[in-house]
């Protein structure tokens, strides 16, 4: 486009200069024929004067000399109308010169506007191209988020029909097992108004127990009061007899006289056997203890049973087991007074 506009415009200028020149050349001819013939003209006349008559050749050459001076002013006038032709092409060559000029200022101008609405074009080009491709680009991410977002629909939809499967199952789960306890709680609502029965009836059983053996207990108490005061009579008579005999029981045997360690230690076996055989569990007290305070009637009746110390649970189960117990009777007297508060350090065997 700039290459184009350059050439007309060069176009211009050189036919502007080759119409001046032509100009001229014809002026000039011009002026060279008028010459021309005012030279070749006044001899023919002349010939034809002569021939003619004097006063004739002398009109003819005054109008010579007036057609010389005619052709001389003539030639003047032309020479000056060739200078101010000439000082007219040279001002129309300056202001062509100016137009050409402000044509090529304005051609410049076109040119960097052209540029410039190039670069306009190109880079509107550019932009276009950079939207395209972030269009392009934006329609691969649509494209993506499309897909991606399909592809978690139907994830989701796979979950939700999961969860509904499971909430179904675990509905027919919970349902089934509160069957089942329903089931169980009628089941154990029926075992339990049985067992209370069984515990009723066990209570009153247990009651019957408890008041004969509280019976049992009263009657061995009041035979052990009876045995105790018997025996303390019988005491202050053997005193009062040793009295009267003043010092005859020291001839009796050492044997008699009193009750041997070995005597106390196998009542105390026997009594903690009595007790061993009543206990339940004994493995599970192994290495526990509990000392047990045993109170007896003179033919064995368990008065009463306290523990001292040891292992709490152990105690209890002792206690419980010593009341079950049989004793054997005391052999003697002289034993029952040495056992009837007995102490005994308790370990199941």
């Amino acid at each position: 486009m700039p290459k184009n506009t350059n050439s007309k415009f060069s176009f211009a200028l050189i036919t502007s200069i080759l119409l001046h020149v032509i100009l001229i050349a014809v002026l000039s001819y011009s002026a060279w024929q008028s010459v021309s013939l005012s030279e070749n003209n006044p001899q023919g006349e002349s010939i034809d004067a002569i021939m003619i008559d004097t006063n004739i050749i002398s009109e003819q050459y005054q109008r010579q000399l007036q057609h010389q001076l005619d052709s001389k002013q003539v030639k003047q006038q032309q020479q000056a109308q060739i200078e101010k032709q000439a000082q007219v092409l040279q001002q129309n060559q300056l202001a062509e010169q100016q137009r050409l000029k402000e044509l090529e200022k304005q051609r410049l101008l076109a040119v960097e506007k052209q540029q410039q609405e190039q670069d306009a074009i190109a880079n509107a080009l550019a932009e276009k191209q950079k939207i395209q491709q972030d269009a392009e680009k934006a329609r691969a991410q649509l494209e993506e988020q499309q897909k991606q977002a399909l592809i978690a629909k139907q994830k989701a939809d796979d979950e939700a029909k999961l969860r509904a499967e499971k909430e179904r199952q675990d509905k027919q789960r919970i349902e089934s097992e509160r069957q089942k306890a329903e089931q169980e709680k009628q089941q154990a609502l029926a075992e339990a108004e049985k067992a209370k029965q069984e515990a009723e009836k066990q209570k009153q059983i247990l009651e019957q127990e408890r008041l004969k053996v509280e019976k049992n207990k009263q009657e061995k108490l009041r035979i052990a009061q009876e045995a105790k005061q018997k025996a303390q009579e019988e005491l202050q008579r053997q005193q009062a007899v040793n009295d009267l005999l003043g010092g005859l029981t020291s001839s009796v045997p050492k044997s008699q006289q009193g009750v041997s360690n070995g005597e106390l230690d196998q009542f105390k076996s026997q009594i903690h056997n009595a007790i061993s055989n009543k206990f339940i569990n004994p493995k599970l007290y192994n290495g526990k203890n509990c000392v047990l305070k045993i109170q007896l009637a003179s033919d064995g009746f368990l008065i009463n049973v306290t523990a001292q110390e040891g292992d709490g649970a152990l105690c209890r189960e002792a206690i419980s087991a010593t009341k079950l117990a049989k004793f054997p009777k005391p052999k003697n007297d002289e034993i029952y007074q040495k056992v009837k508060n007995l102490t005994i350090d308790f370990s199941p065997k």
